[in-house]
């Protein structure tokens, strides 16, 4: 826990926390760092993090097959659940171009937003 707790200052001190924000996510674009575990399987197996998300918005558990069928497009399709599960504003222009140019974050985001969310209402 203590990584963890390092990582989490440091992102915070530089980002902030959870803070509202004009997409109606809890967590900024470019908090990555805010939860390391998340930041580092984002970007060392991404399909994972993308099958991971995909499963958690469905409640269901990640299969094998969930990440040889991850797609970069899935997130996309992803986000637009999580928006819709969680009566976030409809933002798809905004989201097609964030999965362009800042596709990690938008994983890491979106993982964070998904965990918070379902801990918040008791879910696994």
């Amino acid at each position: 826990h203590y990584g963890r707790g390092l990582c989490f200052s440091f992102a915070t001190s530089i980002m902030g926390d959870v803070t509202p924000n004009p997409t109606g996510f809890s967590y900024s674009i470019f908090g990555c760092l805010g939860d390391c575990s998340v930041c580092l399987i984002t970007w060392i197996c991404p399909w994972y993090q993308i099958a991971k998300n995909k499963d958690m918005v469905d409640n269901r558990e990640c299969t094998i097959c969930d990440c040889c069928c991850a797609q970069p497009n899935l997130e996309y399709f992803t986000r637009q659940q999580i928006r819709a599960r969680f009566d976030l504003p409809y933002e798809a222009c905004i989201d097609f171009l964030m999965m362009c140019f800042c596709y990690g974050c938008v994983i890491c985001q979106d993982a964070r937003e998904i965990k918070l969310r379902n801990v918040s209402a008791g879910r696994k």
